[in-house]
């Protein structure tokens, strides 16, 4: 079989696996959420796209004005990243739409736990730190994601993408961070497309597919380092090329390494695909030219000087260079392989498929918003096509050790979209912009070519008049528990000089208690999903009166878990997280934290981001946050809830007196 039919075989395989609900056919995995209703949209959005796409072709041969022969090319030309002046143009605009979606539908703030943690992180390193001391009482503050290590606590990202965050920080606007680099990587994206592609409507067509995906600009606005290591990796791209291009220069091999090395210390597995086929590329075309050697050595160099600095990271905060903070807080199976995960199941060959296929499945749905399969126009495209390019062939061995990596990674990546394939965009949007020009090479100007614009056409149409203004609405309202500053929070309602106790749910107290006794994350998430609320509580009380040490009270915790099979999300609580037992019977103080919950709650972490001297916001642990409220100096005490019924953040006064009142 030629290579030609292989790669057409596997573009078809993708697309079955992105189509069909793979997931679902196996029992106890992820699956297809709403995927009826998907399936109901992409066959009416089809009909709308074919139907539309040829009688407008049809028309078009009646009314001359839907059709002049080269208008299309001649507007995109306009555009060509070939001019400098057309690519910063573009990228600036792009810039300017991540940062409003950043300000306008994430309101400038972190609101996932991961921004929230490399926002954090990005603040201890612009103030020269790399870790910062374990208060006396953790629980009080603690979070997911942070580490607490030999007195030590940071976070457990790597450097790089919280590095990015603190080039923000620097001017106090790390909303403006991503989007920055969104920009860049649209910068990048341009010069590769002057070595992928020579026609100069398709390379225009490609950059604002790209610039503009929905899910491209979404993950642009946000806090996340998926955007960093996408620009990343396509600058270590450019420089590739231009090492192949240019084999005597030094220049070229400085900036793919430092780029590949600066996205090994934002996202590993990104930089390992990426990387990976452009080294092999390299070292065989230097056994015909020699002159890549001195390149080659650059780029070595160039591209340790990152991976030093996240050593020395390391060293500083896990007392090793070669060890992760990920990897401390979460094990030794956190890491790619088929294995026992750090919590929820055993991630298998099977859940490996599970995961790919959903992926692919999401970036149908999330990547354009097009009322038909995103990767289809990109896929028939990839079966169209004859021979590929050897940058063609570089970049499709990039998406598939993209695939191949996260197929082996335990964790499903879902967030404004499938984001750990999110290095799979600018492929698709190259694909895309391909197609027309590909079905007029094989038949022609006619009717058949007309219908393809037409669609396409019309594809985006749709996607901007509905699907992005839907989606916009979703992000908009979405996450709304962690959508508040902690600051602006205190200065609307003219608090100064105060301690704020942040009333989070029982559940989640009881996760930051079992981290304040030692138990580690994975363990910690073990025991809340397996174990009745109430028993798990009372055996924390007992553990913490008894001032044992960690593993001690893991031995203690771990036999709560042979009535795991029965438990049921709690009916007494608004947090369905919280574990019950079916018919148990509840004592009081248990009943307690039940009316607690229904009477509100929000979470902790975005407290964390105070920049206030004046503030100090603890977690509300009954007795244990009361004895800081005794022993601080505030002026006042509040109790932050948010109000179930209206969804609003309530700032309660709270007396010294009474402080007792909140056991």
């Amino acid at each position: 079989m030629s290579t030609t039919s292989i790669r057409r075989a596997i573009a078809v395989l993708i697309g079955v696996a992105s189509l069909l609900p793979i997931a679902d056919f196996i029992s106890g995995g992820p699956a297809h959420a709403g995927y009826a209703e998907t399936v109901v949209g992409w066959l009416s959005g089809a009909a709308i796209v074919a139907g539309g796409g040829f009688l407008l072709a049809m028309l078009s041969e009646r009314l001359p004005l839907l059709w002049r022969a080269g208008a299309l090319g001649r507007l995109l030309r306009i555009i060509d990243p070939v001019a400098t002046r057309s690519l910063v143009g573009v990228a600036v605009v792009a810039t300017v739409v991540y940062a409003a979606i950043a300000l306008l539908v994430f309101d400038g703030l972190p609101l996932h736990i991961d921004e929230i943690v490399q926002a954090y992180q990005a603040r201890m390193y612009v103030s020269a730190r790399t870790w910062l001391p374990v208060p006396p009482d953790p629980a009080l503050t603690s979070i997911m994601h942070l580490v607490e290590y030999e007195g030590r606590r940071f976070g457990h990202f790597p450097p790089g993408g919280p590095l990015w965050l603190g080039l923000g920080e620097l001017v106090r606007a790390p909303w403006l961070a991503v989007p920055v680099a969104g920009g860049l990587a649209v910068v990048a994206w341009g010069l590769l497309l002057r070595h992928l592609e020579t026609r100069p409507s398709v390379r225009a067509g490609a950059l604002l597919l790209f610039a503009f995906a929905p899910m491209t600009a979404f993950l642009a606005g946000s806090h996340m380092n998926h955007t960093t290591a996408l620009m990343a990796v396509l600058f270590g791209a450019v420089g590739l090329f231009r090492m192949l291009a240019s084999p005597g220069r030094v220049g070229p091999g400085i900036l793919a390494g430092a780029a590949f090395g600066f996205a090994a210390i934002v996202r590993p597995a990104d930089a390992l695909a990426w990387g990976a086929p452009a080294g092999l590329w390299l070292l065989m075309k230097a056994r015909s030219d020699r002159r890549l050697i001195q390149g080659i050595g650059a780029a070595v160099v160039a591209g340790v000087v990152p991976l030093i600095v996240a050593g020395w990271i390391q060293l500083e905060t896990t007392g090793s260079p070669f060890r992760s903070a990920y990897a401390l807080m979460w094990g030794p199976n956190v890491g790619l392989g088929f294995h026992p995960a750090p919590w929820g199941p055993d991630h298998t060959v099977l859940r490996g498929l599970e995961l790919v296929t959903l992926y692919l499945y999401r970036l149908n749905i999330y990547l354009f918003e097009f009322p038909i399969p995103s990767l289809l126009p990109a896929l028939i495209a990839l079966v169209l096509a004859a021979r590929l390019a050897a940058p063609d062939r570089y970049l499709l061995a990039a998406a598939s050790g993209v695939l191949v990596l996260y197929f082996a990674y335990w964790f499903d990546g879902f967030y404004l979209g499938p984001r750990f394939v999110a290095t799979l965009a600018p492929i698709a949007a190259l694909w895309t912009a391909r197609l027309t020009a590909l079905v007029e090479a094989r038949i022609g100007r006619g009717r058949a070519m007309r219908s393809v614009v037409f669609g396409l056409g019309l594809a985006v149409g749709l996607a901007l008049a509905t699907g992005v203004p839907v989606r916009l609405t979703q992000h908009s309202h979405a996450m709304q528990s962690t959508r508040w500053s902690p600051d602006a929070l205190a200065r609307h309602a003219g608090i100064s000089n105060a301690t704020i106790l942040v009333r989070e749910s029982w559940g989640a107290q009881t996760l930051a208690r079992l981290w304040a006794l030692g138990i580690s994350r994975p363990d910690a998430e073990r025991l809340y999903r397996n174990v009745d609320t109430c028993v798990l509580d009372g055996a924390i009380r007992q553990l913490e009166a008894a001032h044992v040490d960690s593993a001690a009270a893991l031995a203690r915790l771990v036999p709560l878990q042979a009535d795991s099979s029965r438990l049921i999300a709690s009916p007494l609580s608004p947090d369905s997280t919280e574990r019950a037992l079916p018919g148990a019977r509840y004592e009081a103080r248990c009943v307690a934290r039940f009316v607690e919950d229904r009477a509100g709650f929000t979470v902790f972490p975005p407290a964390l981001l105070s920049r206030r001297d004046d503030l100090v916001f603890v977690r509300d642990l009954q007795e244990r946050s009361a004895a800081v409220v005794r022993a601080g100096q505030s002026d006042a005490v509040y109790l932050l809830r948010r109000d179930l019924d209206s969804g609003r953040l309530m700032l309660e006064p709270v007396s010294r007196d009474s402080v007792q009142s909140l056991q």
